[in-house]
């Protein structure tokens, strides 16, 4: 996706550790930051040819057949750990410079959020801002996403030692650090290999590769498992270089090499459900407020489907009013500063 992300925080030490941390995630990407001090640099690109052979025993190997590690960083991106102010100019050209991940210990860059950032992440409150609606939504989980991440982070807090951080309290491998980034690696390749798989389903004007008689058979009858994650994301990261590249330099056939299935996929289930709720209620800061019509909610759920849709119509209805309260209360905040 191409945006604007700046890390804030006091400790530069922190916040340096936590940008390459995050970008650590994508295998590979460590070891490939060629273009990435440049917004002028693009030389992955310019390099990158599709693999002429795969040995799946070699995971280095199945990695960069599968197009990893994606280019995060090319033409028009830039990423800098510890970014001084001289360097504001660049950020500010959006000509030239399209998307970038940068830190800044400086308060000026957090003052002037909108300008540098549609992403803030503040490490001093532990806070997210994401100011682009449109990025809020292609950012947002699916319900496949949310039990895939519910049970990552339970799995490593179940086993976290903060006395040393560096290895569970179960001295195993669920929660270790290679642990973390295996289940990273999973959803991607199943990410990627989700991607070839539509294509391959995808009608003939929308599919690079010419139809064969066994798609065209089994266009209609094969459940896409593309619709597992989320599509306005899928969008996004179709329109940009990173997405070009990966068409261009990897087979259409690599659903045929990792399996095209989210590693949570499954049908909406009460879990989902209740997933979904306790987020709209954590997002608008109204636990406090609506707390007796959730616990009505829990011991509905055990009594049946009436009482449930009862019970959410409930829920749904004071959580409309505390959020036009809201929304006047910040309309009528707006136009007292105006008049001020």
């Amino acid at each position: 996706m191409r945006s604007q992300m700046l890390f804030f925080g006091s400790r530069c030490e922190r916040l340096c550790m936590m940008q390459f941390s995050l970008i650590s995630l994508i295998p590979l990407l460590l070891s490939h930051l060629q273009d990435s001090a440049s917004p002028d640099f693009d030389a992955q690109s310019s390099a990158s040819v599709p693999p002429s052979s795969l040995k799946s025993s070699d995971r280095s190997s199945l990695l960069a057949y599968m197009g990893l590690p994606l280019q995060i960083f090319g033409k028009g991106s830039l990423f800098g750990p510890y970014t001084p102010l001289q360097q504001l100019d660049i950020l500010a050209d959006h000509d030239r410079t399209r998307s970038y991940l940068v830190g800044s210990t400086n308060s000026l860059l957090l003052q002037q959020r909108d300008r540098y950032s549609d992403i803030l992440i503040n490490l001093d409150d532990s806070s997210i801002t994401i100011s682009s609606p449109s990025l809020r939504t292609a950012l947002a989980l699916s319900a496949a996403d949310r039990r895939w991440i519910d049970f990552l982070t339970q799995t490593v807090t179940s086993t976290w030692d903060p006395k040393n951080p560096s290895r569970p309290t179960t001295l195993a491998y669920m929660g270790s650090e290679e642990f973390i980034r295996l289940q990273f690696e999973e959803y991607l390749l199943a990410l990627l290999a989700s991607v070839k798989h539509h294509l391959y389903l995808s009608p003939p004007a929308r599919n690079p590769t010419p139809p064969t008689q066994h798609q065209l058979h089994h266009t209609h009858d094969t459940p896409d498992p593309i619709q597992d994650f989320n599509p306005d994301w899928l969008s996004f990261w179709q329109g940009t270089p990173s997405y070009a590249l990966f068409l261009r330099t990897t087979d259409p056939h690599l659903f045929d090499i990792v399996e095209p299935r989210h590693p949570t996929a499954g049908a909406l289930s009460v879990e989902d459900i209740q997933r979904r709720i306790t987020q709209q209620i954590a997002t608008l800061q109204l636990d406090s407020k609506v707390a007796a019509t959730r616990e009505n909610l829990g011991k509905h759920f055990v009594t049946g489907q009436k009482k449930v849709s009862t019970a959410f119509e409930k829920l749904w209805g004071d959580i409309e009013v505390l959020r036009e309260a809201q929304k006047r209360k910040a309309e009528a905040a707006g136009e007292v500063g105006s008049a001020r």
